[in-house]
């Protein structure tokens, strides 16, 4: 019986994919004790060709699965989590890579307190090449939160704690199917559905105040690319979370934070709008002003409006007013100045 099941969303990772694997094989806690199952979204280079010279090398501990249509990642960690056999999940992106105690660090702590996740540290890494961190990972103490309240339930997702996305953290597989918690399919930022649940249901967790995870950034990545409209995805899977948590009856206990959470992620569309497009979409900012003016009308009567920073603030105050496609597009110029934000990014 493995320890720990890896999931791997692969897509065209041909040039990356070896510097991940190595760093699997390469974990303290060993290749024994792992299952790692590449997934291989419909790739169109050579990403098929290099997972199987792995799984030639360790056919016991890879297991690879191939997708005749792209279906995008939350499609890819859903069949991998779907034949999983560990006890314990770990999400890894193909391009990323992990300190060689990454798995004995977390798995060793959640062997010390009752929890459904562990989580520690991560860097971002521009670095092309396979490098390990020498020194200044941080502290590597343990830290235990029960989360037995709905005020802490809150403040772990609040402040994020269990992290903005998928990666850096161990989760226990029946806690994710026992709550249902699945990635949105066919569609990018499909974390931001994600993270949110995990901060409500987990009971326990297990920070490890350690840098153990490299998250690549990846100049050439979908989420990196310009004008594409795929970016809309944000807007959709916001509508999809907002949608699930009625579902689920969670606004009843959490109906503050949920709040929040949508208000930071149309704050967060904004954002994308400037970084991502080179004229930014009124009809995408209509739809984000839209969404606000039916679900949360006046945003100033959350309880942790004031904590959003000045620039969140900013377009928070944008999405409230009444403005014309010109003044539009004016202010986003004028935050794009500010920003050092230019059309050739």
């Amino acid at each position: 019986m493995r320890k720990i099941s890896v999931i791997i969303p692969c897509y065209n990772v041909a040039s990356y994919i070896d510097r991940c694997m190595t760093s699997m094989i390469d974990q303290t806690i060993g290749i024994r004790d792992l299952e790692i199952i590449c997934v291989d979204d419909a790739s169109t280079d050579d990403t098929w060709n290099c997972l199987q010279k792995w799984e030639q090398q360790f056919p016991d501990n890879i297991l690879l699965l191939r997708q005749e249509v792209n279906r995008r990642q939350g499609a890819a960690r859903n069949l991998g989590l779907s034949v999983a056999s560990a006890d314990w999940i770990s999400f890894v992106d193909a391009d990323d890579w992990l300190e060689p105690d990454f798995f004995e660090k977390l798995y060793c702590s959640v062997l010390q307190c009752a929890c459904d996740v562990a989580v520690c540290g991560w860097v971002r890494d521009s670095s092309e090449t396979l490098v390990y961190a020498e020194k200044n990972r941080g502290e590597g103490s343990v830290q235990y939160l029960a989360a037995d309240t709905k005020d802490v339930s809150q403040t772990l997702l609040k402040n994020m704690l269990l992290g903005p996305g998928v990666h850096a953290k161990i989760i226990r597989r029946e806690f994710l199917l026992r709550n249902n918690i699945f990635f949105p399919e066919g569609l990018m930022y499909e974390d931001m559905y994600w993270y949110p649940l995990l901060h409500l249901y987990a009971e326990g967790v297990c920070v490890v105040k350690e840098y153990l995870y490299h998250y690549y950034m990846n100049p050439h990545g979908t989420v990196m690319s310009r004008n594409e409209m795929y970016h809309l995805d944000w807007f959709t899977v916001q509508m999809m979370k907002w949608e699930d948590y009625h579902r689920r009856g969670l606004f009843e206990q959490y109906g503050d934070i949920l709040e929040y959470d949508a208000l930071s992620d149309a704050a967060g569309f904004v954002k994308l709008m400037i970084f991502r497009f080179d004229v930014a979409p009124f009809s995408f900012f209509q739809l984000e002003r839209e969404f606000l003016a039916i679900h949360i009308p006046d945003y100033k009567e959350n309880r942790y409006a004031s904590d959003f920073s000045e620039l969140y603030q900013f377009f928070l105050k944008i999405l409230y007013s009444s403005v014309s496609e010109t003044e539009f597009q004016q202010m986003i110029s004028q935050a794009k100045k500010s920003w050092g934000v230019s059309n050739d990014l």
